[in-house]
């Protein structure tokens, strides 16, 4: 693929094609907690097999990993604002109805801010990998080693994303809507690289980079696993489902994974 609309038209369809596969299925919710335990698997292996080893390889900095830190406690205070503001709350609060104590709080409005907090996390991250391929667009070797790794982890990423849109409960049309602008991400960003490749510094999206590493680290280990394994139905299945989302992402992330 020799020409920035190419790419551009390839990473959308893919994005589209994975992305529009949840909604077609229909899942129950049984089928959707099995699904759900895929992508946690993914969201997990994105976090420590890519996020966070290229948080290190950017900077030894401490001010990098506060970002990480700082992306955690975002979704962490969002999720507890929303959580709080939901007039529902306290009348199903398991700290005061011990009887409700097996459901997660996510179930309290934590979901959309689940959600929301996974669609910037990934925005974040296919914006910084989109910029860099239009930055290196003009050296063939570097553009298609990073066309191809872009091209086999999009899917995906879709397909997991909206998975957890659909875990929130957002209507049909909203997770449309999201899906389409997070595939609207990687042509923007491939424009941007093209535009301002001589005036971009390489460190420009190391903190947001920080901050999306710390989102997904929250949203995989705080909200989608605890969400996956509130109840002891299909526990076997899920862990297994788990090991093989992990298993996806180190695949998918080979490369980088041994450069680092």
């Amino acid at each position: 693929m020799d020409s920035p609309i190419t790419v551009a038209l390839a990473i959308v369809a893919l994005v589209v094609g994975a992305g529009v596969l949840p909604l077609v299925l229909r899942p129950n919710q049984r089928a959707l907690h099995a699904i759900i335990a895929l992508a946690s698997g993914f969201f997990l292996g994105v976090t420590f097999l890519h996020l966070l080893p290229e948080v290190a390889h950017r900077s030894h900095s401490i001010a990098m990993w506060a970002c990480v830190l700082g992306g955690v406690l975002a979704v962490f205070f969002a999720e507890l604002l929303l959580r709080h503001s939901d007039p529902h709350h306290h009348q199903h609060d398991h700290d005061h109805e011990p009887h409700h104590g097996h459901e997660h709080p996510a179930h309290h409005g934590g979901h959309r801010v689940v959600g929301i907090a996974s669609f910037v996390g990934l925005s974040v991250h296919t914006l910084g990998g989109a910029i860099g391929i239009g930055i290196a667009f003009d050296d063939a070797s570097l553009r298609e080693s990073m066309v191809t790794a872009t091209l086999s982890h999009k899917p995906a990423e879709a397909f997991s994303l909206v998975s957890v849109l659909l875990l929130s409960q957002m209507t049909r049309r909203t997770v449309l809507l999201l899906l389409a602008a997070y595939a609207m991400v990687s042509p923007v960003g491939i424009v941007a690289g093209r535009l301002f490749a001589t005036h971009m510094p390489d460190h420009l999206l190391a903190p947001a980079e920080g901050l999306a590493a710390g989102t997904f680290l929250y949203v995989a280990v705080g909200e989608l696993l605890p969400e996956v394994f509130h109840g002891r139905k299909d526990r076997g299945m899920k862990v297994l489902l788990l090991l093989a989302g992990i298993g996806a992402a180190a695949l998918l992330f080979h490369d980088h994974v041994c450069s680092h």
